[in-house]
Order: structure tokens, then sequence, then C-alpha cells
């Protein structure tokens, strides 16, 4: 066992190929405490008929290699395609991004895009069925600084206490129970919108192609901020394609994590820079959640209304034990919302 002092990644880095280790997928999403369903990619697993999270075929668990960054595939992970749920949550407010687990040795950052569905063919149903194509993007948090020296003990998120040594962002990931946060911009329009996370795990980044992606997505109803005066003027989302975010020889995709530990170095976080106006979440306030419950996820027709999503008994039945199986809560979709110059709760 290496001493405490050095990264915790360094012993998991010699245990063999990628396979080995485990991977992961997105299990859940929580907003101010509302849980909604995410996406179980592996064979033989039920999921959520109302859930937020997007459909994938990546049944592995796996990752996107940089040889696909200009295909289809980066962008929501493989065949990626939206569900009718959709996620309802303020401007300014922040979403907790729940991973199925996460191994520490897999070190890297952890990005996240916000891309709106409106104005796109097919928005009648607001972010369901999208052409995932036509998505453009903003970067909202690039969890930075994802590689940092700890010269001493400093509180994680989990309440544990670093010791000294050289931490990823996906250190302070794991400490949150394997959860990130991230905050919707206070400035962002009311609509439907797709939120993008991303790790890029780096721990065989050392030859080419070896660098691993793994790309979730979730639908969001962003409704107007529940205080101050509402968007913001002179910020703007931006129009990045995902196919052109990164580059196979980019220094932060193509990079030997193992002499970034026996320098000072600093990680040049890859893709677009944060869109103006971003407020990621600080490191030390990265925090797992402990409170719950069912969260109220709404589909949407047409572009401008929302509608109660009913699911038969037995389904709900089935989703609560999966998410009982895999550690986490279940959500029941129940509640209908209705656009009317601002977005208003029906009794």
């Amino acid at each position: 066992m290496p001493p405490r002092w050095l990264p915790p990644f360094l012993a998991l880095l010699a245990l063999g190929p990628p396979e080995v280790l485990s991977h992961s997928h997105l299990a859940h999403i929580l907003i101010n405490g509302a849980l909604y369903q995410g996406f179980d990619p592996r064979s033989g697993l039920g999921n959520h008929p109302e859930r937020v999270g997007w459909f994938n075929t990546a049944t592995d668990d796996g990752f996107v290699p940089p040889s696909n960054y200009s295909t289809p595939d980066i962008i929501c992970h493989r065949d990626g395609a939206s569900p009718r749920g959709h996620a309802p949550v303020a401007a300014g407010e922040k979403v907790l991004v729940q991973w199925n687990g996460w191994p520490v040795g897999h070190v890297g950052p952890i990005l996240t895009y916000l891309a709106p569905c409106g104005g796109l063919a097919g928005d009648e149903q607001g972010c369901t069925g999208v052409d995932k194509t036509a998505l453009r993007w903003s970067k909202i948090d690039d969890s930075k600084p994802a590689f940092q020296m700890l010269p001493r003990g400093v509180r994680a998120p989990g309440r544990a206490t670093f010791p000294p040594g050289q931490y990823w962002a996906t250190d302070m990931l794991v400490a949150a129970n394997n959860s990130w946060t991230v905050v919707v911009p206070s400035w962002v329009k009311p609509g439907p919108y797709v939120l993008r996370q991303e790790i890029i795990a780096l721990h065989y980044a050392a030859r080419p192609d070896g660098a691993q992606n793994y790309p979730v997505c979730v639908n969001l109803w962003v409704e107007p901020p529940k205080e101050g005066p509402g968007p913001e003027r002179g910020f703007a989302l931006d129009r990045h394609d995902a196919r052109e975010f990164y580059r196979e020889d980019h220094p932060g995709v193509l990079i030997d994590v193992m002499k970034m530990v026996e320098t000072t170095a600093t990680y040049v976080v890859p893709g677009p820079t944060l869109v103006r106006g971003a407020t990621p979440l600080p490191h030390r306030q990265q925090a797992r959640s402990l409170s719950w419950f069912p969260g109220t996820p709404v589909a949407v027709t047409r572009g401008t209304e929302t509608f109660r999503m009913e699911m038969p008994a037995a389904t709900t039945e089935a989703g609560a034990a999966l998410a009982k199986t895999a550690g986490s809560p279940t959500a029941t979709p129940t509640v209908t919302k209705r656009w009317k110059g601002r977005m208003e709760r029906n009794g």
C-alpha cells in the first residue's frame, strides 16, 4: 500500500488494461433535493420509462475514444437519443449529477456543457427526439483546477480530510459520493435544454487513442430565476459543435499523468473555454447529497406547454427495485406544468 501522502490513484495505474476497472453511467440528477432518473445502458436492466437521462448503447459502461471525437458518439455517448422527460430547474440553481460509481484510478477533468433545444426543427416537444448533431453547446463548468497540489490536509467534500499530495477533479468527485454539482447560469433564458457532463479518464492517455471520454446527457426545462431580475444583458450562449470539442493530440488528451505527478506542470483542460458569465461551483463546495424526494419531470408539447407523465404502478415498482439495487433512490413524475409567460406549478 502506498504512503498516504502520495496521490491516491498511483497504485491503481498498474492494475492492468482498462477492462480491469469498472466504468460508469448516469444514475440520476438532483435539483433542490428532487431526484430525476438517469439511464443505465447495461444489458438486461430496465430503465425508468419517464426518465430525463438520454438513452445510449454503451452496454459495457464504456467510453468514447479520441479516434471517435469527430463522430456523433461523442455528443451524448454511443447512439445517444433523447427521452421525453425534462427536469424542471430555475436559472441560477444547482444540478447535482450522480454517477454510478467512479474508480479512483481514472483521473481527469470533469466538463459540463449546456445546449438549447429551442429554435431547432421539431422543438415543439422540447428536447424530445432532438437531432443531437444540431445541438450547439456552451461550456458552463471545467472543474478547474482539474489537477492541483494540496500542500496540507484539506477538508474534502465528503467531510474527510485529504492528506498532502496531488489531486485531480475526479478525486473530488469520488469524495463527493461520485457526484459533481454544476450551476445553471442565472442569465439563461427559459426553455428546453440538454445538459451534458463528461469525465475524461487519463490513466492510459500516454499512448495515442488512450484517453477515455464518458459523456452523459439529461434534458432540462429551465424556468425563470426564482430571485433577481431574470436574464442579464450582455451574456449569450456559445455555439460549439460537440464533434469539434477535442483533438486527439491536444495536451490535455494525449498526456502522461505519471509525469504530471513527478513535476509541477499545469494541466491544460481540453475543449472550448467557459462561456462568459458561467459560475462553476468551487471544489470545496462540491458535496454529496444525503436527502432526496421523488422528482417531477415534465414532457413538453407545442413548445410552450408541459403535461403530466403517468406510469403504470408495476413499472414504477420495477424502477424502485432497480434503484434500490443500484444504491440510488427512485423518482416518480407526477407534476403538470404550463408556460404562461412564466412557469407555474399546477395544484
